[in-house]
């Protein structure tokens, strides 16, 4: 795949350059043989426990929109984009500074607020959809009803963020469907959009780039 500039450096490329085929696969891969853990999301409710200090323990702890949870002693812990074993290890080193020995934590999502994704375009019912466990591409849209009667199956956009900025792959639903290419995985916060004129519309025509090092995908000029 070509390489991606920042807006106004190199040449910048429309929507309409998106990754295809394997190249799209490189952006938006197929899942994994092994289940990827869930990262914190902001409004997600969390139970921590704390071993033998029920005082220190929460049982209805929200993240806030900043990726904080609120604990008793040591105030705001930042665990927003952590999995729940990254976010016990955290709190369970800020507890152990000044408070406690050899503190143990556990930390489980008991509403995961940030896995949904949204549908666009030219399908059935657009919208937020929250989901649980693994989710494919085929079916993601599924929980929008599919796609309309005259939505071009070759061209559905998945958009994601990846290391702050904005990513597009374009993919061939019906090869999809005939086995003759892979369902890639579908993330909490991905935006998947149905037909490319639609894509262009909604997006501005453009992404926002990646930097000029990281080669390997096409860059979309745009803004945020």
């Amino acid at each position: 795949m070509a390489a991606l500039a920042l807006p106004g450096l190199a040449g910048c490329s429309t929507v309409e350059k998106a990754p295809e085929g394997e190249a799209a696969y490189a952006v938006v891969p197929s899942p994994p043989a092994v289940g990827m853990d869930y990262r914190i999301a902001p409004d997600d409710v969390l139970r921590i426990s704390v071993y033998h200090e029920p005082d220190l323990s929460l049982e209805d702890a929200q993240v806030s929109a900043t990726g904080m949870v609120r604990m008793p002693l040591i105030g705001d812990v930042s665990i927003g984009g952590l999995t729940s074993g990254e976010a016990a290890d955290v709190i369970a080193g800020r507890l152990g500074e000044r408070y406690l020995v050899s503190p143990q934590v556990t930390l489980f999502v008991k509403k995961a607020v940030g896995r949904r994704i949204t549908l666009d375009g030219e399908v059935r019912e657009p919208g937020l959809y929250p989901f649980d466990g693994r989710l494919t591409l085929s079916q993601a849209l599924a929980l929008g009803k599919g796609p309309t009667r005259l939505a071009g199956l070759k061209q559905i956009v998945v958009v994601r963020r990846m290391d702050g900025q904005r990513q597009a792959a374009m993919f061939d639903l019906g090869a999809i469907r005939k086995g003759e290419a892979p369902d890639p995985e579908i993330l909490p916060g991905d935006q998947v959009i149905v037909g490319l004129s639609r894509a262009k519309a909604i997006l501005g025509g453009a992404l926002i780039a990646v930097p000029v090092l990281a080669a390997g995908f096409i860059a979309l000029d745009g803004g945020n």
